[in-house]
């Protein structure tokens, strides 16, 4: 397949691009700059770069519209991030072919709190603050493809781990300022996870299957939307110990969540969510089995936190 993707530079996009090129797609990645690090790094990989700029769709957008399918997975992760998401998202399905194929980015955040019920796809959305766009968005996207006959899928990914990035390695690097893991809110919530690299073969399988539903039979994958989850929910003190004793911490500090938004916003009300989320639906109809390692292993396991926090 031809696969056109945003946000390949990032810490998913990287992984996607990466499980992409091995499966023997051809990729072209959205970049705002082809000389940087990251863009080159894909291009190493066989990646074609198309320089453009995700709040001006028009930019892509024609790019992106010739490809057999697209990976939305970028983020300006700004007070702008709302408007340029809808716009790029919209420009993009107007440029696609019928039968093309379109995977769209959204998240467990948009759950909320599961009140230690495990949420699945078809529980109501009750966002934190900081999403409470989200669900609207992904409800264009399933109207807008439908009516032109392009086969949509929303992905709703865990909380993200692998070789020391994403929010975990966020984590391990305020230990240089604080000394100490800091946990966000009362230290008894949970979070669900996932493994970046089976994050990234759960948007292979859906771009590929919902290309492929017509002359596979297979209509189970056009439209729909799955939690990409491979542990349902992770006690967030366990996980600030493994980080603690990864990275050699003093002690896991809890940082009250009013104390905390004056300082992170509402990004503050999300990591103190407590969650439950089932990715059952996504290992039985996208046929997904993680295979990476556990959150709490994986945290455990990461002594290049050391080095790449400098800690």
């Amino acid at each position: 397949m031809e696969l056109f993707i945003t946000g390949g530079t990032g810490y998913i996009g990287q992984a996607v691009a990466r499980k992409a090129i091995g499966r023997g797609h051809q990729v072209t990645a959205l970049v705002r700059a082809d000389t940087s690090a990251a863009a080159l790094a894909l291009a190493r990989l066989g990646v074609k770069l198309h320089v453009g700029d995700l709040r001006e769709p028009q930019s892509f957008a024609a790019t992106a519209g010739a490809a057999d399918g697209v990976m939305h997975m970028a983020s300006t992760n700004d007070a702008s991030a709302a408007a340029a998401d809808e716009a790029a998202t919209v420009a993009m399905l107007a440029h696609l072919r019928p039968g093309a194929a379109f995977v769209y980015t959204s998240g467990t955040w948009v759950y909320g709190n599961t009140q230690g019920e495990p949420a699945t796809e078809v529980t109501a959305p009750g966002p934190t603050p900081l999403v409470a766009w989200r669900p609207a968005v992904e409800q264009r996207v399933l109207a807008l493809a439908a009516g032109r006959s392009i086969a949509a899928v929303i992905l709703r990914p865990a909380m993200v781990h692998g070789y020391g990035g994403g929010v975990f390695g966020m984590l391990a690097g305020m230990v240089r300022q604080t000394g100490s893991v800091i946990i966000v809110g009362d230290g008894r919530n949970h979070w669900p996870a996932v493994h970046v690299d089976d994050l990234a073969t759960a948007y292979l399988s859906a771009v590929e299957r919902a290309s492929n539903g017509d002359s596979s039979g297979d209509d189970r994958v056009a439209g729909q939307i799955f939690n990409v989850v491979a542990e349902d929910a992770v006690a967030v003190a366990d996980i600030g110990e493994a980080i603690r004793a990864s990275v050699g911490a003093d002690r896991v500090e809890i940082w009250p969540l009013d104390e905390a938004r004056k300082s992170l916003g509402p990004f503050a009300d999300a990591l103190a969510l407590d969650q439950t989320v089932s990715g059952r639906k996504c290992r039985q109809v996208l046929a997904w089995e993680p295979q990476g390692p556990g959150l709490i292993a994986d945290l455990s396991g990461q002594k290049h936190f050391q080095q790449r926090n400098g800690v």
